[in-house]
């Protein structure tokens, strides 16, 4: 992961807080309560978005939220239930919330034609779908063959595309990315036309070279075309919290495009 962004928001936030614990400063506010609820509200919002609900990171929004939520009530005195209560209390939610998620699997995955922002997907044309809500992914390790549209949900986790391994066959193939946190690798063949609409809730975004970081929701979009192209890639790529790269760069040696 890039961490310049978030190693600095660290860095200041560990420097504050350490001011107010050595009694330096006293800046009358409760620092990690706020940072749990941001954070709660970041993974609830992936978590719900454009029909799509992931379970796991829903109870785990629901939670680190609460942990945070109540643990800034408590201290304004609002309520007697504290943070740690929600933190000890709190893992039957994330059980409840596992196990919806292995008796609903892919069922989440049935607004999946919500994604395409232009609504013209070739109903025709089969499509592959992925759906973690938690752990890494790397498609595209080995050799392949892309000759259908993609579709990747993912919750939390580092997620890798790589279309520099794949035989890309003529045609206009759409790929759909949606992720919570983490970091993102898209990688693209310089023999095939790509159109790219990538965007990140917080962190730090680069396209082709052309980087934008921060809070706030950042987007970039690039259409470059191959001479004699005959295949075309069109990406949308979004993510709430983290890092995203989309790289333009040779095939790999061996594999035609």
């Amino acid at each position: 992961m890039k961490k310049r962004l978030w190693g600095l928001i660290f860095v200041v936030l560990g420097v504050l807080v350490l001011l107010q614990v050595l009694g330096v400063y006293d800046f009358g506010f409760a620092f990690w309560p706020t940072v749990l609820l941001l954070l709660g509200i970041v993974i609830l919002s992936e978590s719900i978005s454009f029909g799509l609900i992931s379970w796991v990171t829903l109870g785990l929004g629901l939670w680190v939220g609460g942990i945070g939520l109540f643990g800034i009530l408590s201290g304004a005195g609002i309520t007697d239930i504290s943070g740690g209560d929600i933190a000890r209390f709190g893992w039957p939610l994330i059980l409840v919330a596992v196990g919806l998620s292995i008796l609903l699997g892919d069922r989440n995955l049935f607004f999946r034609k919500l994604f395409f922002r232009h609504g013209d997907h070739d109903t025709d044309k089969e499509a592959y779908s992925s759906l973690r809500h938690i752990g890494d992914l790397y498609h595209g390790r080995v050799p392949w063959t892309l000759d259908q549209d993609l579709e990747f949900f993912h919750g939390i986790g580092d997620v890798v595309i790589d279309f520099t391994t794949a035989n890309v066959k003529p045609g206009n193939h759409r790929v759909y990315l949606k992720a919570g946190i983490g970091d993102v690798t898209i990688r693209v063949p310089d023999g095939v036309n790509v159109d790219i609409n990538a965007s990140v809730g917080v962190g730090e975004l680069d396209v082709f070279g052309e980087q934008k970081s921060g809070i706030g929701g950042l987007s970039l979009k690039r259409k470059i075309n191959a001479e004699n192209a005959a295949a075309s890639i069109e990406i949308e790529a979004r993510m709430g919290l983290g890092d995203m790269q989309v790289l333009y760069m040779p095939a790999v040696p061996g594999v035609s495009n």
